[in-house]
């Protein structure tokens, strides 16, 4: 599916996905301090390691509400195939926004009971309140200005609680930008010094959240800055390569999530210096139609983009999602063996069909194939970076998988 077929997303995350606006903090989530960093108070891994527990850090930023140097963080151990070994399967779980409260806690119990680790592309201005939207002076539009709005201030603070709670379990924080313009002037058409005065604005909302929501000094600062950032999807997946990537790269960046794809293992782009991670063209079950694999084009397929359906039709978009993410994890799983990447946003679309379906994957996919490893985009960046350049070769000389 091409980029255009993304544009009505715009409106879609603004009025419905909850990314930035509107959010209900529920009375009864209560941060809890440990160590001088805010925890999420959910059960133990499935491994049986709970989240890191440290002591105070150093902190920075205006406000100095966030570490100085990146706190640890529990790592997957990644090693060297031998010759002639299976390579593992992995699937790739991202979320665009990774904003919504009850969300982020729902996907936080999850990977928790599955020991899955997920990727949360944040959305800066998720941090960024309203009262303060003049700091944000975005490319080519007016100062103040965005496509989803600003940040209630009073969601803030549980927002950082559940970014605490995500790193300290070893997800991955990523970014998607701030702004999410998709129209004539938006990201498309955006050069590398747009690009690069959009990520550096970013950096300043994540790495001055304290200072500008009114909190200096929180006891409860972020076990990381900005520069955790390895990569991230860009709004309605444009932009021109050839601008944002030397914008990318020179912001340290090492891989981008913001392609289509096919079932295929994952190469380099932009002169062998970022990996590509796409989404991938699956079929969609029941509809005779493909679309890469993202809630969104899933819902423009099996809903005509509308956000809402009767208890029937979201049953079958429920089904239909769910098989879907099965079929290509079973092809791939018994195929070429490529990475499944699957993209989401904290939405309860068609009565939650996505989100529930994603989670009965999760959970299934973990029980059908206990080899499965579901792991962040650093993680399998840190994995490719760690084989024989002749093994990995041969693993992106495999086929496409077709099913």
């Amino acid at each position: 599916m091409r980029v255009r077929t993304l544009l009505p997303f715009l409106l879609t995350v603004a009025a419905v996905g909850g990314l930035v606006l509107g959010l209900v903090l529920p009375s009864s989530v209560v941060p809890t301090a440990l160590g001088g960093t805010a925890v999420y108070d959910g059960a133990v891994t499935s491994d049986g390691a709970g989240p890191v527990q440290r002591e105070d850090f150093a902190t920075t930023g205006a406000g100095n509400g966030v570490a100085a140097e990146n706190q640890p963080q529990p790592v997957m151990e990644v090693s060297a195939l031998a010759e002639g070994e299976q390579a593992p399967q992995f699937v790739v779980v991202s979320f665009d926004g990774a904003c919504r409260d009850e969300l982020f806690r729902h996907y936080l119990d999850l990977g928790e009971e599955t020991g899955a680790r997920f990727t949360f592309f944040l959305s800066g201005l998720c941090l960024l309140p309203e009262g303060q939207a003049d700091l944000y002076d975005p490319p080519r539009k007016e100062r103040g200005t965005s496509a989803i709005g600003f940040a209630d201030a009073d969601l803030v603070p549980q927002r950082i609680v559940n970014l605490t709670a995500a790193y300290d379990h070893g997800h991955e924080i990523g970014t998607h930008y701030l702004g999410h313009f998709c129209d004539a002037e938006g990201v498309g058409v955006w050069t590398t010094a747009d690009w690069t005065s959009e990520i550096e604005q970013w950096d300043m909302v994540v790495n001055d959240w304290a200072q500008i929501n009114g909190t200096p000094d929180p006891p409860n600062p972020l076990p990381f800055n900005a520069s955790v950032v390895r990569g991230g999807r860009t709004p309605c997946l444009a932009g021109d390569r050839d601008q944002m990537y030397k914008a990318f790269i020179a912001a340290g960046y090492t891989y981008d999530a913001s392609n289509p794809g096919k079932l295929q293992w994952p190469r380099k782009v932009a002169k062998d210096r970022l990996w590509d991670f796409p989404l991938q063209a699956v079929k969609i079950v029941g509809y005779g139609r493909t679309a890469i694999s993202m809630d969104y084009n899933f819902l423009y397929v099996q809903n005509g983009g509308k956000v809402d359906a009767p208890q029937a039709g979201c049953d079958k978009i429920r089904k239909s999602t769910y098989d879907s993410y099965m079929a290509a994890l079973d092809a791939v799983y018994q195929g070429n063996r490529a990475p499944f990447f699957i993209g989401n946003h904290f939405n309860q679309w068609a009565c939650g069909a996505y989100r529930d379906a994603l989670t009965d994957f999760v959970r299934d996919a973990h029980a059908k194939y206990p080899d499965v490893r579901f792991v962040t985009n650093r993680d399998l960046e840190s994995w490719l970076d760690a084989q024989d350049p002749a093994v990995l070769t041969a693993l992106q000389g495999r086929p496409i998988q077709s099913y």
